[in-house]
């Protein structure tokens, strides 16, 4: 599901204390989590399996999802666990932390930038290792690239979901005004922002926020960033890699030029800019329609999509931000109907069509959801565009090998922080993702992870 409802509006961390349990190397945990049991008994005749299901919230009507399952499964019982932000934890924290107590659930469906890092526990189950599941055919199901995220080294942990790749929301009526093109490169999208800013002071063509990197992160990702990598037993780290100081680099000329405003993102603020017509763009991801209609309903009909300018011209590369995977736990005493549930999730095309898409408004990753009816109509909050035109062709070109690596929480807070302080003049872009790699290595290694650093 899509990541601005578990990031907003700040990414809060489990302190060191509550990650010491990854305290592992990836030689230990990348075996362990290939050759651990996969529970007890997997045979439904004996009678009604029950299966708890871990989801993070919202997870609205959820009836209408496991009412479609129960009439396809009577003797494979769902126990729904839906858990939401406390105080300063996110879900997927309190997650790892009742895989820690031995409490994980059956299977559940988190954010996939986690992945690597439930995997690095060893309490994710290879899905290869199911007997009789079969799992390797399905990769023909679903778009390559997502494909490829829900594998660490040579294992398969998971099936995916949804997915989001950058695109630009655009006022059109904004940019007509001042005789702007819509930017093709991000050599482009920097000339037309400050052509914008100079025209209007009062205008701006985009945020850089403050309290997320979700946009940098999929940015850098189109330019083919590959800031966490397996080697062998071992975790190459290269957060500041010539790709992401690319696109540092190229933000940073806004900064200087105070073309960009540097609101937090989904702040009140931030929301108002844009419903007001302060803000004419937002790069952002496929799940983003939903979102820019309810924070700007004064602006309806005023919008399109394109895709994201590109770092070089003529080369069609994506970025991703957000998405969610479906997993089966090692402990679960019943792999097989596991399996078979998330195979459910993220496969069947009436769950899709009755549940992920309308009530969710998540784009699959499944390619026969992909041509669902209902991501076929005209959107008149964009002037009657066929959005999810644009947006498929968008997915079809995300990048390749890309990994999140073992310690998400940690990269992405430490990299907000050094970002926040590039915003703030207190260091440059660049100046941050370096700082932010020699920090994330540290902890790494402090945890007990063998890592290669350039």
């Amino acid at each position: 599901m899509s990541h601005h409802d578990g990031r907003t509006p700040s990414r809060p961390v489990p302190g060191r204390r509550r990650l010491a349990f990854l305290a592992l190397t990836m030689a230990t945990a990348l075996t362990a989590a290939a050759c651990g049991s996969s529970g007890g008994s997997t045979d439904a005749s004996d009678g009604p399996v029950t299966l708890t299901f871990w989801v993070k919230s919202p997870f609205p009507d959820s009836k209408v999802l496991l009412d479609l399952w129960n009439k396809q499964h009577p003797d494979i019982h769902i126990k729904l666990d839906v858990v939401s932000a406390s105080g300063n934890t996110i879900p997927q924290a309190k997650l790892l932390l009742d895989v820690k107590a031995g409490r994980e659930p059956d299977a559940a469906v988190f954010d996939t930038e986690y992945l690597p890092q439930f995997v690095t526990t060893g309490s994710v189950l290879d899905l290869n290792t199911v007997s009789g599941g079969n799992v390797s055919s399905l990769s023909s199901d679903f778009e390559s690239w997502a494909w490829s995220t829900v594998h660490v080294g040579d294992g398969l942990y998971g099936l995916p979901i949804d997915s989001g790749p950058l695109n630009l929301y655009y006022r059109k009526d904004i940019l007509a005004k001042y005789h702007l093109q819509v930017p093709k490169t991000m050599a482009e999208y920097v000339q037309v922002a400050q052509t914008l800013h100079q025209k209007d002071p009062g205008l701006y063509l985009a945020d850089f926020p403050t309290n997320d990197t979700s946009v940098f992160t999929a940015m850098a990702w189109a330019d083919g960033a590959k800031p966490f990598r397996v080697k062998g037993d071992s975790w190459v780290v290269d957060i500041a890699g010539k790709e992401s100081l690319k696109v540092a680099e190229t933000l940073q000329q806004l900064l200087d030029d105070k073309a960009v405003m540097t609101l937090p993102q989904f702040s009140s603020e931030w929301s108002q800019a844009y419903n007001t017509g302060k803000l004419a763009s937002w790069m952002s991801a496929a799940w983003a329609p939903g979102p820019l209609k309810s924070f700007a309903p004064k602006t309806a009909g005023k919008w399109a999509v394109a895709p994201m300018p590109q770092w070089t011209p003529g080369v069609a590369s994506n970025g991703n931000w957000g998405g969610s995977s479906a997993v089966v736990f090692k402990k679960s005493e019943h792999p097989k109907e596991a399996l078979e549930f998330i195979k459910f999730l993220t496969t069947d095309q009436q769950a899709w069509s009755d549940y992920w898409i309308p009530e969710i408004t998540v784009y699959p990753t499944n390619l026969k959801a992909q041509k669902s009816p209902a991501l076929g109509k005209p959107d008149s909050f964009f002037g009657g565009q066929k959005i999810y035109d644009t947006i498929a062709a968008s997915n079809h070109t995300v990048a390749h090998d890309f990994n999140y690596g073992p310690v998400a929480n940690e990269w992405f807070t430490t990299e907000q922080n050094y970002l926040s302080q590039a915003v703030n003049g207190k260091m440059t872009l660049a100046e941050a993702l370096r700082q932010t790699q020699k920090t994330v290595v540290a902890y790494m290694r402090a945890q007990g992870m063998s890592v290669e650093a350039p």
